[in-house]
């Protein structure tokens, strides 16, 4: 079905209407189109589309837009499936098919590495999409207040009340009533943070609050919850950066992924996409044969693990202290003894290795990519390989560009699809060092 409705719920406003033909698809999950020597982005598009758009913010190098209304719309649109499509900010592709959003973040990758990375031949991409476009979420962070749950309204700081979120796993849209339950409690506004272990059917919440919950609340609060909620924490956000003020109950959660036993506790990263774990794993190791190999970002040692099995010694750093107690419990419960883990930041992991024959480098940084101290001791190392897992196609081009400069080349490409009907991108890059 291809609709012609406005997706964006909100009042309009038709004198800030303007006709624009899409011309593509771009990072952030909006349409491009030009009109008169201005560039317009444009939310609810796609590509070869003509619509009616509703001007929204005038920037200085663009004009953000939302389509008002779909004139000629594109074979690969398709009616929303989320009754909160177009109000909750938390997916932005809904309204393309799950093919299409393949195939668009496709070339909003390859499009990326040729602009901002200056690579003139992109090796063949190989795609890899999830088994389900829904129901695939392990971790979900809810905002909250006065007994309102669901995500902020896009590009705004409105809450938009669900009662449950289709990409979120089923379990997770149980909780929904008892969150709210317990937003009427705190009364201010909050953000839940809740972690699921499908292997276990057990749960971790974290509540984010601008006031502390002592333990005493916290345990009126569990009252409010199922019994599978085995540990709730309350966390403060200074400076944006999370600090516990009080934790009840378990610590940690138990996730098994093929052969592999993971702990993972409130504090630590895991894959959020739990139908592509193993997948995602096969992916970043298989054929990576190594005698020395270093890992940076490595949180609780998703990759690790499986990662020692092809090597004679791995040694892995994470900055944060409580993803690194994780890896180093992950790797006594599957046996790994030619696995070593350090609290280390990236550039003080290298620096320390400085001069050693490392054959293998696997990096898995934040959105920001690689830090320019980072880079420079990458190319002063040398690394035989590097294996490059990136959630963000333009950090991660910049940062090819560097090491392509220094005497790498990109031997193969994959895009695997952590995030159904979102714009965010996880691709693996494999790089090796040329004379």
């Amino acid at each position: 079905m291809k609709s012609s409705r406005s997706l964006d719920s909100r009042k309009k406003n038709p004198d800030r209407d303007v006709q624009l033909l899409i011309e593509k698809f771009v990072y952030g999950g909006v349409g491009l189109a030009r009109r008169e020597g201005k560039v317009y982005l444009v939310r609810y598009s796609l590509p070869g589309e003509v619509v009616k758009a509703e001007i929204l913010k005038d920037q200085r190098d663009h004009t953000e837009a939302t389509t008002s209304q779909t004139l000629l719309p594109s074979p690969g649109r398709r009616e929303p499936f989320c009754p909160y499509y177009g109000k909750c900010g938390g997916c932005h592709v809904q309204h393309a098919t799950y093919e299409y959003q393949l195939k668009l973040k496709e070339e909003v990758l390859k499009e990326t590495l040729k602009r901002l990375g200056g690579l003139d031949k992109v090796p063949r991409i190989k795609v890899i999409p999830s088994p389900s476009e829904t129901s695939y979420r392990i971790r979900v962070q809810f905002k909250s207040q006065s007994g309102s749950i669901g995500f902020y309204r896009w590009g705004e700081r409105e809450i938009v009340d669900i009662e449950n979120c289709p990409v979120a796993h089923s379990r997770i849209n149980d909780l929904i009533p008892h969150l709210k339950e317990i937003s009427k409690v705190i009364e201010t506004s909050a953000e839940f943070h809740i972690t699921y272990s499908p292997s276990e059917d057990k749960f971790l919440l974290s509540i984010i609050s601008p006031a502390q919950l002592d333990r005493a609340t916290l345990r009126s609060l569990k009252d409010l919850l199922p019994n599978e909620v085995v540990g709730v924490g309350n966390f403060a956000r200074p400076g944006g950066t999370m600090s516990r003020r009080n934790w009840l109950g378990q610590e940690h959660l138990y996730f098994e992924v093929g052969p592999y036993r993971y702990r993972v506790s409130s504090d630590s990263f895991f894959q959020v996409n739990y139908l592509l774990w193993q997948e995602f794993i096969e992916s970043v190791v298989n054929g990576a044969e190594f005698r020395k190999g270093i890992e940076l970002f490595c949180g609780a040692g998703f990759f690790s693990i499986p990662l020692s099995e092809k090597g004679n010694f791995l040694e892995a750093s994470d900055s944060n202290p409580h993803a690194i107690n994780d890896a180093v419990y992950n790797a006594k419960v599957n046996g790994r003894e030619n696995l070593l883990f350090l609290k280390s930041g990236a550039y003080r992991h290298l620096k320390m290795r400085g001069g050693d024959v490392i054959d293998l480098l696997l990096l898995d940084p934040p959105r920001g990519g690689l830090g320019k101290m980072d880079l420079e001791m990458i190319a002063s190392n040398k690394p035989e390989r590097i294996i490059y897992v990136s959630c963000n196609p333009s950090t991660l081009a910049r940062d090819l560009k560097f090491l392509t400069q220094k005497g790498y080349s990109l031997q193969g490409i994959k895009m695997i699809d952590l995030f159904p009907q979102t714009y965010h991108i996880e691709s693996i890059c494999h790089l090796v060092v040329h004379e």
